[in-house]
C-alpha cells in the first residue's frame, strides 16, 4: 500500500467525448502530497443571444454560460445565419474569433435576414450552440427625395434622404450610372455616415441634363449604394402661335375694319410638352391704333368667324383716320422660361359702306311667273355683309327663315321674317310690282344662305300663302338700316330697282 508521500504531485487533464458534437467532458488535478482524485466536468450550452439592428450593424448579446464551481469560461463563438436558408454566414471581423465579453457588434453587415448563435469556449473545449436568437432584418441602402423629383428648370437642387448605409462612408453622388455617370454636385448631412446609416442629402441637377427619365445613385466609400427616379421635362421649345385674327367688336365676319372702330385681337396659343406655361401674349396694333406696340390679351374661350380662340385683347379702337388698305400687325407669346415666338398677320381697313346692288329670281319650281317651292330670291350688295348683322347668330349658312307673302294693290309683297317669324330681317321688304303673283296672302318658308356678296332666300314652302302666274314685271327691294359689312361700317336704308328691266320673274 502507497503511502501519502509516494503519491506524486501531478496536474492531469482527461477528456472524455459525450454523445453529440461541440460537448466535451474535462477533469483537473491539483499539485500537493497525500491523496488524489479527479472529476469529469461537462462543458455548457450557450444561451440563447438577443440581437439588435442599428443601421447595417447588428448588435448581439447573450448571458454567461460557467462551469462549475463556477469557473468561468474563456469566451464564445458568435454565428450568424441566413434566415431562410440556415445557410452559415462568415460574421465580420468585431465578432469573429473568440469574444470575451457578453456582447458584439457585427458592423456593415450584408442586407438581410439573418439570426444567431453562440456557443462557450474553454482552452480548446466548445460547448453546444445555443438556441437561435429571433431573425433580424439588415435594410438595404436607400435614398428618397423630399423635393419634386419631375424638374421643369436647371440646374434644380433635390433635398431627400439616404438610410442603411455603412457607418463610416462619405457619400458621392453620380447620375445614370453609379460607376461612371456624370458626377454630380451634392452633400450628406452629416458627412461622415453614423451608426444608424442616415444622413439628409442635397444633390444638383446640371443645365444641360436631357428632358426625359434619369436615375440619381448615391454612392458610399464603403460600397454601399442606393438611387432614385426623376423626370426631366424642361420647356425647350417656344409657345406655338397657331392662328390670330382682328376683327371688329360685333357680328360674326374677323378679318377687316373701319377707321374710328372697335375691335379685338385674337389668338389660339400653346405651349408644346413639357411646357412651362404661358406667361404673356400681347399684340403690337401700333399700324391701325397708334402706340399700341404691346396689347395684352387674356386667356379664355373665344369664337369668331367659326374658329376658336383661346387669347383675345380688350376692345381696342382704331384711329379715327386711317387709310384704307391692309395693315400689317403681330402677336407675341411668350412662356414662363421667357421662350418667345412671333405670329405676323394683317387686316383690313375699310372705310366705304356697303349698299343693295341688285335683286333677281331664279325658277327652280317649273313654272315661270309663279313662286313655287325651289323658286328664289337673290339679293346682291357692293360688298360682303357681316351674316349677323343680318341674323343675329348666324353665320351664312343655310337657315330656315319666314316669308310673309302679301297681296297688294300696289304690288304683291313679300317680306322675310325670321324662323319664329317674330323679327323680320333688315334686307326687309319686296315689291314685286305685279298684282297676280299672290291671289291669297299666307306665310310660306324658306332657307337663307350667303355666298360672297349675294344672300339668296329658296323658297321651300308655300305655306297658307295661294300663287298665282304673273306677267313680267320689274321687282324693287326695301332694305331698311341695321345691316353693316366685315368691316362694320353701315349699310344705309335704301330702295334698289331689280336691273334687266320687266321680265318674267320665279
Amino acid at each position: 500500500m502507497r503511502t501519502r508521500a509516494e503519491i506524486a504531485v501531478a496536474s492531469a487533464v482527461a477528456l472524455m467525448v459525450a454523445a453529440g458534437p461541440g460537448v466535451a467532458l474535462a477533469s483537473w488535478a491539483g499539485g500537493g502530497s497525500g491523496a488524489g482524485s479527479s472529476k469529469a466536468v461537462t462543458m455548457p450550452s450557450g444561451n440563447t443571444p438577443s440581437a439588435s439592428v442599428t443601421g447595417r450593424n447588428v448588435t448581439v448579446t447573450w448571458a454567461a454560460a460557467t462551469l462549475p464551481g463556477p469557473t468561468a469560461v474563456d469566451g464564445y463563438v458568435v454565428n450568424r445565419y441566413d434566415a431562410s436558408t440556415n445557410a452559415s454566414q462568415t460574421v465580420g471581423a468585431s465578432c469573429s474569433g473568440t469574444v470575451a465579453a457578453l456582447t458584439c457588434t457585427e458592423a456593415a453587415v450584408t442586407p438581410g435576414s439573418w439570426y444567431y448563435k453562440v456557443r462557450p469556449k474553454k482552452g480548446a473545449w466548445l460547448g453546444a450552440q445555443s438556441a437561435a436568437s429571433a431573425n433580424v432584418s439588415v435594410a438595404s441602402p436607400a435614398l428618397s427625395f423630399s423635393s419634386s423629383t419631375t424638374l421643369s428648370t436647371l440646374p434644380t437642387t433635390l433635398n431627400g434622404s439616404i438610410a442603411a448605409f455603412i457607418t463610416g462612408e462619405t457619400i458621392t453622388f453620380r447620375l445614370d450610372n453609379p460607376t461612371s455617370g456624370t458626377v454630380l454636385t451634392g452633400s450628406a448631412t452629416p458627412s461622415t455616415i453614423p451608426a444608424n446609416g442616415q444622413a439628409t442629402i442635397s444633390v444638383t441637377i446640371p443645365a444641360g441634363t436631357s428632358n426625359g427619365s434619369h436615375t440619381v445613385y448615391a454612392v458610399g466609400s464603403s460600397g454601399s449604394q442606393a438611387s432614385g427616379a426623376i423626370t426631366v421635362a424642361v420647356d425647350i421649345t417656344p409657345p406655338t402661335i397657331s392662328a390670330i385674327t382682328v376683327a371688329k367688336t360685333t357680328g360674326y365676319s374677323p378679318g377687316a375694319i373701319k377707321q374710328g372702330g372697335t375691335y379685338y385681337v385674337y389668338a389660339d396659343v400653346t405651349d408644346p410638352s413639357p411646357s412651362s406655361g404661358i406667361a404673356s401674349v400681347k399684340a403690337n396694333v401700333s399700324t391701325v391704333t397708334t402706340g399700341a406696340t404691346a396689347v395684352n390679351l387674356v386667356a379664355g374661350s373665344y369664337s369668331v368667324g367659326g374658329v376658336s380662340y383661346n387669347y383675345r385683347s380688350a376692345s381696342q379702337t382704331a384711329n379715327a383716320i386711317l387709310s384704307a388698305g391692309a395693315k400689317a400687325y403681330s402677336v407675341t407669346a411668350t412662356d414662363n422660361v421667357s421662350l418667345s415666338s412671333t405670329s405676323n398677320g394683317s387686316v383690313t381697313v375699310d372705310n366705304t359702306a356697303p349698299a343693295g346692288s341688285d335683286v333677281q329670281s331664279t325658277n327652280g319650281g317649273g313654272t315661270a311667273g309663279k313662286i313655287q317651292a325651289n323658286d328664289a330670291i337673290v339679293y346682291t350688295f357692293t360688298e360682303p355683309i357681316d351674316p349677323a348683322s343680318v341674323l343675329a347668330g348666324w353665320t351664312g349658312a343655310a337657315t330656315t327663315v319666314t316669308l310673309r307673302f302679301t297681296t297688294n294693290g300696289g304690288g304683291d309683297r313679300v317680306v322675310i321674317a325670321d324662323a319664329t317669324n317674330t323679327t323680320v330681317l333688315p334686307i326687309n321688304r319686296l315689291n314685286l310690282n305685279g298684282t297676280a303673283y299672290i291671289t291669297t296672302s299666307g306665310n310660306g318658308t324658306g332657307t337663307m344662305t350667303m355666298s360672297g356678296s349675294t344672300i339668296t332666300i329658296t323658297v321651300t314652302s308655300m305655306g297658307t300663302a295661294v300663287s298665282g302666274t304673273a306677267p313680267a314685271s320689274t321687282m324693287t327691294w326695301q332694305l331698311v338700316a341695321g345691316m353693316y359689312d366685315q368691316a362694320g361700317n353701315a349699310c344705309p336704308a335704301a330702295t334698289k330697282t331689280q336691273t334687266g328691266g320687266p321680265k318674267v320673274n320665279f
